[in-house]
This record gives structure tokens, sequence and C-alpha cells, in this order.
């Protein structure tokens, strides 16, 4: 076991006993090694909103002596050498320019789908999308800004003959779809920055049914990564107010081209059909 995996054990055994601000700590350490690996401990509390000291009862009750020993925990994964010290130290510190905001976010966003290809392995993600082809049906649920990755997945794999359904109201039409729920579906959900009680409880509930879950979140620690069978880390920093969810669609899109190649007959069959109807119905402009 490396010395991440001692530290991301250590937090996921000790959270349900943590305190608010504690999770808060949690999340933040497991989302932000980096950042943890060479920040002060009265950055991180900066960071999360809480005073430092709560920092340091977090890491005591993680049995660490102290923050410096959680830090240097951390630490152990990453190269020491100057200059990945230094490249860390100026993307922490360096201010965004005000008139270079276009810029700032095409970045931000290319890392985001970078640092969450590296999160995604091979195995697991050829998983997950054997589930998908396998199912009876499909419900994906989300909410908020999440809810554009739902839309878009239910969407694309409707078009390519599957049968999905996406729900992201919530309220009486989730009631109906999970009433119709069964062990040989699969519900996938989406939910990041702030949790949906709605998806959460709809993945609850597909557990208790025995159905499949797929979760895509941001976070190990998230209330859906702890009710799912399969976990989807996506990055989803954000330049302005809100957390983004480009890193997500690029997922989705992987899944959706994943089932395309498995069933490329049936994708093709479908489109045309889709296509077809389009055209008699006029809804597209020719030109």
């Amino acid at each position: 076991m490396t010395a991440d995996e001692t530290v991301s054990a250590k937090i996921a055994a000790a959270f349900p006993g943590l305190s608010r601000g504690q999770k808060q700590i949690a999340r933040f350490v497991v989302d932000n090694e980096y950042f943890v690996a060479f920040a002060s401990a009265a950055e991180v509390a900066q960071k999360v909103g809480v005073s430092p000291a709560t920092v340091v009862r977090f890491c005591q009750a993680l049995d660490y002596e102290g923050y410096p020993h959680l830090q240097e925990a951390i630490r152990q994964r990453f190269p020491r050498a100057a200059a990945t010290v230094k490249k860390i130290e100026e993307r922490l510190t360096g201010p965004v320019p005000e008139n270079d905001v276009l810029a700032q976010v095409f970045a931000t966003d290319i890392d985001n789908i970078k640092h969450t290809m590296e999160l995604v392995a091979g195995e697991a993600f050829e998983s997950a999308v054997a589930e998908m082809e396998g199912a009876a049906s499909i419900l994906v649920v989300s909410g908020g800004i999440a809810a554009s990755a739902a839309h878009f997945l239910a969407h694309s794999l409707k078009k390519m003959g599957f049968p999905v359904q996406a729900v992201t109201t919530g309220g009486m039409p989730l009631s109906l779809e999970l009433s119709a729920l069964k062990p040989e579906d699969v519900l996938i959900g989406i939910s990041f920055w702030r949790y949906y009680r709605e998806t959460v409880d709809a993945m609850s509930r597909a557990k208790e049914i025995g159905t499949k879950r797929i979760a895509i979140t941001d976070s190990e620690l998230s209330p859906l990564a702890r009710l799912a069978d399969h976990v989807f880390v996506v990055a989803t920093d954000g330049v302005a107010h809100s957390a983004s969810p480009t890193a997500s669609l690029a997922l989705v899109s992987a899944f959706v081209a994943a089932l395309a190649f498995r069933r490329p007959q049936q994708t093709l069959d479908a489109l045309r059909s889709v296509d077809a109807g389009y055209r008699e119905s006029r809804i597209l402009v020719e030109e």
C-alpha cells in the first residue's frame, strides 16, 4: 500500500465519525492533494472556511500528531525535485489576469480533462460500459449544473437505440421512474459540488433494489460514491463562482463512444431511423 493510499484509507475509515467541519477538510484533502502537500495549515483552513485548530484536530482524528505529519504522508507520493515544487507554488499563488478570462477558463478546463483522464482506470471504465450495454434499461439521475451531462448521456444513448431515461427535476417524475426500477437495470447518478438529495436518495433506493449503480461525482468521499458499484471522479475546478461540468461531459462522451463501438450496427440503424424521422417531421433546417 502506498503512502497516498494509506492517507485515503485513513480518511475513508474515519469519515463517518468526523465533525461537519472535519468532513469538509477531508473532502478538500482528498480532492486537492497537491495543494495540501505544500500549503500551510492556515492556508488549508482558509480555503475550507474553518479554523486552523479544526485542521489540527482533523489530523489527530486520523492518528497523525499534527498537520506536518499528515502533510509529510501526502508528500511521499510526489517527486521532491525543486522544479516540481516551484511549479506547484506558482500555480497556487499565480493571479488570474483580469483581461485574460477566456484563456484562463479554457486552460482550467483542459487541466480538468487531463486530471480526470488520470483518475479514470481503464478496467473500471470497461466494466461500467459492460454494465450499461447489458442493462435492461438505464436511468440517469442528476440536477443542477450536473444535469447537462445527464441530458447529453441520455440523449446520445437514446439516439443509439438504448432504453434510457434521464430525470433532472426530481419529484413525481423521479418517483415514477424509481417505482419501475429493477435489479437488471442500471442507475447512473451524476452530482458534484453541492449534492442533490434526490440524486443521493435515488442511488440509495437502487441499492436496496439490487440495481447496479454508477456514480459520476467530484470526490471519492461524496455521498454518491459511497452508494455506487462504479465510481468515476471528475475534476470540476472553475474560474468563476461555479464548478465546471466540462470534464463530466468529456467522460460521458467517452461512455457514448465506447458503447457505439460495442454495438456498431445497432448504432447505425438507430441513427438512420432517427435521421429519417427528423426529415419527415421537418424538424431540422435544410440548407
